[in-house]
């Protein structure tokens, strides 16, 4: 599949005209309402696999000389960037190039599950794509070395129907925050760090687990050498059991052992441990933060360039947002951002006219709206943002890619993960 991006004017029976394609197959692929588009809306259309690369236009290139040098046509270059055929290219441009995939690379996929105990949980497990493992969220530690339940049948019943190995996500939330100290009781704690691998692995064997994903957050930077011998502890007890241990961790693009929060995770060292890693990339736009990309592509290169100079690749399953928000403007601190799925904002900007802006550094899109009086402003994700994700998992050799979350609206992502890759069972 490839990439359209709209412009103004543009309906889908236009769109399914210059593209040789039905609008059946237009509106299936990308979860349209109507035939009534608005300009910067990347759709999906059928045709080879393919991702999408970064290029910035160099002195005397044109849309001519950069289709020869990837060696596909005009018009997919073009209509990737909501482009006419014959534009003109400015200097420092950046372009989304699509690139054939040759050879589809086997990958795990990994997609978080918060379960409610309802019938919902079977329907979200359904309606998701192909996955590796379904990680289920979170099973809280206490400071008493245990474990809280939750209300986890439906979800272990649908996951284990859709094929899906399952992990046990392990983290130090509260219920209402990631809580600094509960981590340093348990880390500091021989007789509870005990407890807790006896809990997990009680857990695992009763469940039908087949690991652990351990997902402490907030910690405090001096309590890095503890969490290093937790995992290392873990992973000597849970091994020769033949259950995987796996983390997740915050996004870093250097080492710096006494920064907050960050500071605690020795990429290295817990690298050399654990079986795989699943990279946090993304809220760089958060619910308290000013409006910004939740995944800025940049950013996220930046922290898997130096995660693969510390860890192997083949260990590496990069984040990616599978949701947006949407700010009140002007920004306050007082104003928390609201979450939004990928298909609803895309089908509010299509019910508002609102042109969508896709940013190139970031490679995000956004939109402004107004509710009333109320201006807004969206950022999420959508097929172009991440196709041009799924191109670092080819160019860095990534193990492959996890979803924070299942159960948003999200139908261009599955499309594209099955189109892009082999999904592979554990």
């Amino acid at each position: 599949m490839y990439i359209y991006a709209t412009k103004k004017g543009d309906t889908v029976m236009s769109v399914a005209r210059s593209t040789g394609t039905s609008e059946q197959e237009i509106y299936r692929l990308n979860g349209l309402e109507s035939d009534k588009l608005t300009s910067g809306i990347n759709l999906l259309i059928p045709g080879k696999p393919s991702t999408l690369v970064h290029h910035t236009v160099g002195p005397g290139e044109t849309l001519t000389s950069i289709a020869r040098l990837y060696g596909i046509p005009i018009p997919a270059v073009a209509g990737a960037n909501a482009l006419a055929d014959n534009a003109e290219l400015e200097r420092g441009q950046i372009l989304f190039v699509p690139m054939p995939i040759k050879n589809k690379r086997q990958i795990e996929v990994n997609g978080y599950l918060i379960p409610s105990g309802a019938s919902a949980d079977a329907t979200t497990i359904t309606e998701s794509g192909e996955l590796s493992y379904i990680t289920i969220f979170s099973y809280h530690v206490n400071d008493r070395g245990g474990i809280v339940p939750l209300p986890d049948q439906q979800a272990l019943r649908a996951a284990k129907s859709h094929g899906a190995s399952l992990l046990l996500s392990v983290t130090n939330f509260d219920g209402t925050n990631f809580n600094t100290e509960l981590a340093h009781t348990i880390l500091a704690s021989a007789a509870l760090r005990n407890s807790v691998l006896a809990a997990i692995e009680d857990k695992l064997s009763t469940q039908g687990f087949s690991g652990v994903n351990i997902d402490f957050e907030h910690m405090h930077p001096s309590d890095r050498p503890l969490y290093n011998a937790f995992i290392t502890e873990l992973r000597d007890r849970m091994h020769p059991k033949g259950y995987s241990v796996s983390i997740a961790m915050g996004p870093k693009t250097k080492d710096e052992p006494n920064a907050a929060w960050m500071g605690a995770f020795d990429y290295k060292t817990l690298g050399s441990v654990v079986d795989f890693i699943m990279l946090m990339t993304y809220e760089w736009g958060w619910v308290g933060g000013p409006p910004m990309p939740i995944a800025p592509i940049n950013q996220v290169r930046a922290v898997l360039e130096y995660a693969t100079s510390v860890i192997p690749a083949e260990k590496l399953l990069m984040g990616i947002p599978t949701y947006g928000y949407n700010w009140l403007i002007p920004d306050t601190p007082n104003n928390l951002a609201s979450g939004i799925s990928p298909l609803s904002a895309q089908n509010l900007a299509i019910d508002k006219g609102a042109a969508v802006r896709f940013d190139p550094l970031g490679a995000s899109p956004m939109f402004h709206y107004w509710m009333g009086s109320q201006e807004h402003e969206i950022w999420f994700e959508d097929a172009k943002s991440i196709m041009a994700k799924f191109h670092l998992v080819y160019e860095m050799g990534l193990r492959g890619v996890s979803f924070w979350v299942l159960g948003q609206a999200f139908p261009q992502l599955w499309r594209l993960t099955a189109d892009t890759f082999v999904v592979k069972k554990v």
